[in-house]
């Protein structure tokens, strides 16, 4: 069942996907990093990215075996439509929820951080509705906002480059002086944004050439890896270990930043584009359970559920957390579990079961 008509490239597709990985990892990240991993948190992401090839590299196999299907289309096929219903509305609640937590963070960093007086609905409700006039214009008018929006995202990362005189190599040392289980720690965190590359399974089946999204996916690992390292190689080098006790380490070193004391407030880049980037992973969240919702119950149009969707995040992002502590230990403590078990290891099973069916067929 076809309900997208759009098509975008391999490339509209890695602008997509980078900021819809990266951008609610890169405020908050370094802190549970320098928590666990501690002066080693700079490798965390190297490590952690093998979860982002491993979900790439089954939810490509999975396209490749039923093509032009996205996970609702194929999981009825694999495990029965009763099964396979039950794994789909699981992702609508997934996507759903994890869309609603993702404002909650966004929420509270720009109420806390930016508009003081502003109320918290009004700072939720503004970036949920534009997502979802982008959503309603299509995947195509989300891929060609995203390619504005990532270009201006990763250009502000340039702006550390101006701490390179407050760098201190020697907060990277020891190495691992408490061995190699706390890397493992802070990679397992990693992973679980790594893991969202699952979302690709929505955009494989149309793509203008089907070929190179698996090495267009693989490219885009490497971009979020690095960027992941090159964020928590600044903090640590900077403010060392000391990131551990704050919520928004990125924010706090580039609010220090000061040129010849005249240029200075260098944050306000860094929200504005961590504004643009929230709105392309909200937007890619509530395409999926968009698109997902339709195609369960068979409605040729997934655009007429984009606005009730939405609601029903808007009330999940206000259920579920309460304040910016709670958030900093669900993603430290359930979010792994939670993110990996949906994204990478159901997909896993799904792709195991595949292959025996068609090795099956093979020799029948």
């Amino acid at each position: 069942m076809m309900i997208e008509k759009g098509r975008i490239s391999t490339g509209q597709m890695e602008l997509l996907i980078i900021p819809t990985i990266i951008s609610t990892a890169i405020l908050s990240i370094s802190s549970i990093d320098a928590r666990l991993a501690g002066h080693d948190m700079w490798m965390t992401p190297i490590l952690g990215s093998s979860a982002g090839f491993l979900t790439v590299y089954i939810v490509w196999k999975l396209h490749e075996l039923y093509p032009g299907q996205t996970p609702i289309g194929y999981s009825q096929k694999l495990i029965g439509k009763v099964a396979g219903s039950l794994f789909g509305l699981l992702l609508i609640l997934f996507f759903s929820h994890n869309t609603g937590i993702i404002i909650r963070e966004y929420t509270g960093f720009i109420k806390s951080n930016v508009l003081l007086q502003t109320p918290s609905i009004v700072i939720s409700l503004s970036l949920l509705l534009v997502a979802a006039l982008a959503v309603r214009g299509g995947l195509e008018v989300i891929a060609r906002t995203a390619v504005i929006c990532t270009f201006l995202f990763l250009s502000t990362s340039i702006v550390l480059l101006l701490l390179i005189p407050e760098v201190e190599l020697g907060n990277v040392l020891p190495t691992f002086e408490n061995g190699f289980i706390p890397v493992l720690k802070g990679a397992f965190i990693h992973q679980s944004w790594f893991s969202e590359f699952f979302i690709l399974a929505f955009i494989f089946p149309f793509l203008n050439n089907t070929k190179k999204g698996l090495k267009s996916g693989f490219r885009a690992i490497l971009v979020v890896m690095f960027i992941l390292c090159y964020v928590n190689f600044f903090v640590l080098t900077t403010i060392g270990v000391v990131a551990g006790d704050l919520y928004y380490p990125v924010y706090a070193i580039v609010k220090s930043i000061s040129l010849a004391e005249f240029f200075e407030n260098f944050e306000i880049l860094i929200t504005a584009s961590w504004v643009l980037g929230n709105f392309v992973k909200i937007a890619m969240f509530l395409y999926a359970a968009s698109l997902a919702l339709a195609e369960l119950f068979r409605i040729n149009d997934y655009r007429v559920m984009v606005l009730p969707l939405s609601l029903f995040i808007f009330f999940f992002s206000y259920w579920d957390i309460s304040n910016v502590v709670e958030l900093v230990n669900y993603m430290g403590q359930i979010q792994p579990f939670y993110l990996i078990s949906v994204q990478t290891v159901i997909p896993l099973f799904l792709l195991l079961i595949a292959l025996l069916k068609k090795k099956r067929s093979d020799n029948n």
